[in-house]
């Protein structure tokens, strides 16, 4: 019967050595894996790996550079316009031409009074017999007052309603301030913009430079260990040795003991033995 634990070990050798018929062609890559790879390490791209801007990119950031700089006169007359409103510049004795539009409203009224009402009361004092008589100066004096008043309701009525009118444009022009305000930032955010992409390319190229400059430090090492891979990587050569168990049959170790020594004892007493005619041969 067999045991299920070994009796001992024996080692086993094995060899690595190419198949000789290989041998011609690993020489022939050592060789090369030699002066391709470990004398010719990896170079990095000689020309910039980054796309310039175009001239119409480069036409477009200066002028979106500058056009953000100086701003929109569009955008600045509309800003102008509104302050003016809200700080009251077009309200009252501040508005240039409402004192204008007054005195247009008031000459017909004037006129009036000058070439009708004051000829109608001299005509009527005369009529009379009281030219230059206190009845004369009273009706000059009401005239006047009734002139006076007429004038008033005229400048009153007209600045009221530039009153009203500038105050609905105070509350629009509020309204519309922040979105003008804001818009500012539209400028602000072109020019940040430029400065983006023109960082964004200094970047890349910044980035270029480190990289070839570490591939350039990293080449050798790199190609050596590539150069190593190609001629070890294969584990040419040499030999390994293993230790192998031996599992034994009792039975049949008996009887090749009994065998053996049978056969021993054959050769030593046997008749061709060294000692020959024993109780076993006869």
């Amino acid at each position: 019967m067999s045991s299920s634990k070994p009796s001992g070990t024996r080692v086993v050798t094995q060899s690595n050595d190419p198949w000789s018929e290989q041998i011609p062609y690993l020489k022939t890559g050592f060789a090369r894996a030699q002066s391709d790879v470990l004398d010719k390490p990896i170079q990095y791209y000689p020309s910039s790996t980054i796309v310039p801007f175009s001239p119409t990119t480069e036409q477009g950031l200066g002028l979106t550079e500058a056009r953000a700089l100086a701003g929109s006169p569009v955008m600045q007359g509309a800003q102008t316009n509104i302050a003016d409103t809200l700080s009251g510049k077009y309200l009252g004795e501040e508005n240039p031409y409402l004192q204008s539009a007054i005195d247009a409203a008031s000459r017909g009224i004037t006129r009036n009074y000058q070439k009708s009402v004051l000829p109608g009361i001299s005509s009527f004092a005369s009529g009379r017999g009281r030219y230059g008589s206190g009845m004369q100066k009273s009706a000059y004096d009401d005239s006047q007052a009734a002139l006076a008043s007429q004038l008033g309701d005229v400048a009153s009525g007209m600045s009221y309603a530039n009153l009203a009118q500038e105050r609905q444009n105070q509350l629009a022009a509020a309204q519309m301030a922040p979105g003008l305000a804001q818009a500012d930032y539209s400028d602000i955010q072109a020019l940040l913009d430029v400065g983006t992409a023109r960082e964004k390319k200094a970047g890349a190229e910044l980035q270029e430079d480190i990289s070839r400059y570490y591939q350039e430090q990293t080449a050798p090492q790199d190609a050596l260990a590539q150069y190593l891979s190609m001629v070890a990587g294969g584990q040419f050569g040499g030999q390994r040795e293993t230790a192998q168990p031996i599992y034994s049959n009792t039975g049949m170790n008996i009887l090749s003991a009994g065998a053996g020594l049978a056969g021993a004892l054959g050769s030593l007493f046997g008749s061709s033995g060294a000692f020959p005619g024993g109780w076993w041969s006869s």
